[in-house]
């Protein structure tokens, strides 16, 4: 995607960014009010203007900092559950879930608003026609803060639970699946260069992102084709090669310009990389499957998910997303058998020893079989788990039922 686009939101993920924009909007609105004094009626202003404005301002500016602690304390605790019952991978996603973000940042708001509106009172910033827009605008910062606690009450209760990280990750898969599915090698075309220039990595971590319409545009520029070396998920050392360039040298500025439409970060991003997604389905199951939780169901709903996303994967691409005539870049593909062990292979090598999640692995991939571009792919990785668990069950009938549900599905 975009890098401007990626930047942006990269950055309106992290919470601060929200809380800081709510933070400004209640400090405007508590400023606001001596604006739009003039406009008041007065009928309204001797309604509205008396004291107990400040009666509702003190109590918001009294209990607001006590929620917001409360709700920073239990955003950290589900951060932790989360983190020890299904992976750190995970974890993240509770930071930059937008609605405990927008829980957080209206209680920060609200509260600096009410400092702030408290403090401008008793400085006789507002006259009477002032205090009434400030009414208004405190019955309505009640309305929202009281909404926002409800949801985030709804939120707490399902936040931490392995279930709802399990749908909140697949959903992330589900869109990085139908983006690359509708936008194969991101518009480019398949092959690559024999030799040529390199861009190298101006710093050591994995590829988050690439621009294909910068690296479009740089290359006419420079009457030049592009391959893409290091695809979105590869992890590359300072110096490592990022592209390669059909040009006999590439200088300090056409290596910046270059480098520029690459996104290097410490960790893989769920935007435009697939198979982290899937990556991290797989380290949920593997968890579930461990002997310190022994909680095969998990791994048989991550059996579920993964059939059900790579039925997305080789679904009919979007007919108004024809991909863009990218002809100067060459991209690497993403091989289904690489799909298929990120999410399947955690299940099959640490699943052998139960019979349950062993029959379910067998019928999902049976099911899977069926399509053509996966028929292969799916063959191989069903013997091989069927192989582990003659190995692991140790008695004869459970090895029957997982071969009966290998041969019928």
């Amino acid at each position: 995607m975009n890098r401007w686009l990626f930047l942006w939101r990269k950055t309106r993920r992290q919470l601060w960014v929200r809380a800081t924009a709510y933070a400004v909007f209640g400090l405007a609105a508590s400023l606001l009010a001596a604006a739009l004094s003039p406009w008041v009626p007065q009928d309204m202003a001797e309604r509205l203007g008396g004291e107990s404005v400040e009666s509702i301002l003190t109590i918001l500016a009294s209990s607001l900092l006590g929620v917001a602690t409360f709700s920073v304390g239990a955003m950290v605790t589900a951060y932790t559950s989360v983190s020890s019952a299904a992976s750190p991978r995970v974890a993240a996603l509770v930071t930059s879930d937008e609605e405990t973000q927008k829980s957080l940042a209206t209680f920060v708001g609200a509260f600096l608003y009410a400092v702030v509106s408290v403090t401008a009172i008793n400085a006789h910033y507002y006259g009477q026609n002032g205090r009434a827009i400030l009414f208004l605008f405190s019955l309505a910062m009640v309305g929202l803060v009281a909404f926002r606690l409800l949801a985030w009450i709804n939120r707490l209760s399902r936040l931490a639970r392995v279930g709802h990280m399990i749908e909140l990750v697949e959903s992330y898969a589900r869109d990085a699946l139908e983006q690359r599915r509708d936008l194969p090698r991101l518009g480019g075309r398949a092959g690559g260069l024999e030799n040529g220039a390199v861009v190298v990595a101006p710093a050591t971590g994995y590829v988050q992102n690439v621009d294909p319409d910068r690296l479009q545009t740089l290359a006419e520029a420079r009457d030049c084709q592009v391959e893409v070396v290091a695809a979105p998920g590869a992890f590359v050392r300072r110096g490592g090669v990022l592209a390669r360039i059909s040009l006999t040298a590439c200088d300090d500025t056409a290596q910046a310009d270059f480098c520029s439409a690459f996104a290097l970060g410490d960790s893989r991003s769920y935007d435009q990389d697939p198979r982290f997604g899937l990556i991290v389905l797989g380290e949920i199951a593997a968890k579930a499957l461990s002997p310190g939780v022994n909680d095969p169901g998990t791994a048989i709903q991550i059996i579920g998910a993964g059939v059900r996303l790579l039925d997305v994967w080789t679904g009919d691409a979007c007919p108004e997303k024809q991909p863009p005539h990218r002809d100067r870049l060459f991209v690497p593909g993403i091989a289904e058998a690489d799909l298929l062990d990120d999410v399947f292979g955690p299940v099959a090598r640490y699943g052998a020893g139960d019979v349950a999640v062993a029959v379910r692995l067998q019928k999902g991939l049976k099911a899977l079989a069926t399509t053509p571009a996966l028929a292969g792919a799916v063959e191989v990785l069903a013997r091989e788990a069927l192989d582990r668990s003659r190995v692991a069950l140790p008695i004869a009938a459970d090895v029957a039922r997982v071969e009966a549900a290998a041969e019928a599905g």
